[in-house]
């Protein structure tokens, strides 16, 4: 399953904003899925999983997830568990 994670801060990679995930051809590390958050032209870096998923660097990166129901818009856990309550809980 990939994951995704929204970036809070300003890092030496990303601009805020940045959604990245953890696609299988980077192996065990993060980057982004456009390329339009790159603070540098030719960027190939990512940042590993561990620094990414680490609880010390939750003021950096927050856990969102692709909302299906709606299109292409990334949400937090508890923004796409209320949109899916309030899909389908009468």
């Amino acid at each position: 399953m990939e994951k995704y994670y929204r970036v809070l801060k300003e890092t030496f990679l990303w601009s805020e904003g940045a959604i990245i995930s953890d696609k299988e051809e980077i192996g065990h590390g993060y980057k982004p899925i456009q390329d339009i958050w790159n603070k540098t032209k030719e960027q190939t870096e990512y940042i590993t999983a561990k620094i990414i998923e680490a609880k010390e660097n939750a003021d950096f990166f927050e856990r969102i997830y692709p909302d299906t129901i709606k299109g292409n818009i990334y949400r937090t856990a508890e923004q796409l568990k209320k949109l899916y309550k309030d899909t389908f809980v009468s």
